[in-house]
């Protein structure tokens, strides 16, 4: 006997250890669906931003993939359809937001007016376009340093450094978009001369607008361009106020579509079952970098943003394996939110609930890493200060501190800004802390930390179940609610 039991003991310990690890404790299990498991988490991510998704373009068919991966992970789990009727008449998963896509009918051009002069520069032989929001866009011209602010409203041209970086040129361009400039044009760097000079260049892609609109709807925009050295001179050499156009007249081209993918929990309560918390994410990504681009052209999104969507899907398997919660809770994945938020402007503009419904949003985006900005195992919120939602929820034990990078203007950069822009109180959870494979292809599967993503995830489970059982409704801050 003495010499069995610490035998027997090790036995126990290692049967003990085998049942936590399977759910099983003490003859009483503990379903999978009920806890958040790492391996769920590479399984989802493995498939999301595999290179067989071929980057998830918006309002491609890989986009529409992903929506449907997402919908089915929704139906396995046990949320009700709250989507459109799917091929048999039953309610579904899937949302299909129809749209119109656009195209020049020729080349853009730029073009200055002062003195009764008029200076024409045209792109591809010019000029390139790296962003444009809109068909057409006109402003005041306004040059400026890289360190000033565009004025709103204003055609910027920016005299940037010579050894700018890609990065600090992206900066440069989100800064005048925030501030509201109507385009910003730069110097050309040696990347955007090449490809003007091989005459490779392709027409620049517009955003589509909803089927149902007309032909002026959503044309207004923003443009970033990059100019050669001469025709950069020449339009910093037009005196400041000039009137400057870009564009050219557009049709319309085949019809589109992007998808969401909806799903959601009923309310138990009778009262508070009225009232909707909303956790979201965005599934599209950049797909497919152009012909010619050279060594791994699929950009994979793997933070940004499978591991939201991740995000919502894992908390949608823990929240439905529980017991019902009072306030209803949709799950929402939006498409084409690189392409200008289209998922998510057409689902809230068909809200399933009044707006005066909606709670609160949590939208998920970039948190498969930890950001070295905070704590270790630590997310954070943008806005933080604009609600009393964030530090609610970090009562209530979610790992949530304030945005670390204001500069950054992250509160508006995702869709949770769609539905602040409505009086709903959104906010984004992340981590991100501006590594370097942002919209790059190399944001692949191999550079997420699950651990961390897994503790992550894991850290929200209970504030997200408070948030949808209290009657606790956050609210703006005075003088804090976003304004165009």
């Amino acid at each position: 006997m003495t010499m069995r039991r610490p035998l027997m003991t090790r036995f126990f310990v290692l049967v003990l250890a085998i049942s936590m690890q399977s759910g099983f404790v003490m003859g009483q299990r503990r379903a999978p669906r009920e806890v958040i498991l790492e391996r769920n988490i590479r399984a989802e991510m493995n498939f999301l931003a595999g290179d067989a998704m071929q980057g998830r373009g918006s309002a491609t068919g890989f986009e529409r993939i992903a929506a449907e991966y997402i919908a089915a992970q929704f139906r396995q789990v046990g949320l009700e359809p709250a989507g459109d009727q799917d091929a048999s008449g039953a309610p579904g998963f899937v949302q299909r937001v129809p749209l119109q896509s656009l195209k020049y009918k020729e080349a853009p051009a730029l073009t200055a007016t002062t003195g009764g002069a008029t200076h024409r520069w045209e792109h591809g032989r010019d000029l390139l376009v790296s962003l444009m929001r809109g068909s057409q866009v006109s402003g005041d011209l306004q040059i400026i340093n890289a360190d000033e602010t565009p004025a709103r409203g204003a055609f910027v041209v920016v005299r940037t450094p010579s050894d700018a970086t890609r990065q600090s040129r992206q900066d440069i361009t989100r800064r005048a978009r925030t501030a509201g400039a109507v385009a910003i044009a730069l110097l050309e760097n040696e990347a955007n001369k090449q490809m003007r000079e091989s005459g490779k260049a392709r027409m620049p892609e517009l955003p589509p607008r909803f089927s149902n609109e007309g032909a002026s709807a959503r044309d207004n925009g923003f443009a970033a361009i990059t100019l050669r050295p001469e025709a950069f001179a020449e339009l910093s050499a037009i005196p400041p106020g000039a009137r400057i156009d870009f564009g050219a007249p557009v049709q319309a081209d085949e019809a589109a579509a992007t998808w969401n993918a909806v799903g959601m929990i009923r309310g138990a309560d009778p009262t508070l079952s009225r009232q909707a918390i909303f956790l979201s994410a965005h599934l599209d990504h950049l797909g497919v970098a152009d012909e010619g681009a050279g060594g791994d052209s699929i950009f994979n999104g793997a933070d940004d943003d499978a591991s939201g969507c991740i995000s919502v899907m894992e908390l949608a398997r823990v929240l439905a394996a529980g017991p019902r919660p009072k306030r209803t809770i949709y799950f929402v994945c939006f498409g084409s939110e690189e392409r200008g938020g289209w998922g998510a402007q057409y689902f809230v503009a068909h809200a399933p609930v009044p707006l005066d419904m909606m709670v609160a949003d949590l939208n998920f985006e970039m948190l498969g890493r930890p950001d070295a900005k905070v704590a270790a195992n630590t997310l954070w919120f943008t806005g933080f200060d604009r609600s009393n939602l964030g530090a609610e929820l970090a009562r209530r034990g979610a790992r949530l501190v304030a945005d670390p990078h204001p500069e950054q203007n992250f509160f508006q950069r995702s869709d949770n800004y769609t539905l602040a822009l409505r009086g709903v109180v959104a906010h984004t959870v992340s981590s991100f802390g501006l590594h370097a494979d942002y919209h790059r292809p190399s944001d692949e599967a191999a550079k997420i930390d699950f651990v961390f993503m897994t503790s992550a995830i894991s850290s929200l489970v209970a504030p997200v179940r408070w948030l949808a059982n209290t009657s606790f409704r956050p609210h703006w801050q005075p003088g804090k609610a976003p304004t165009r």
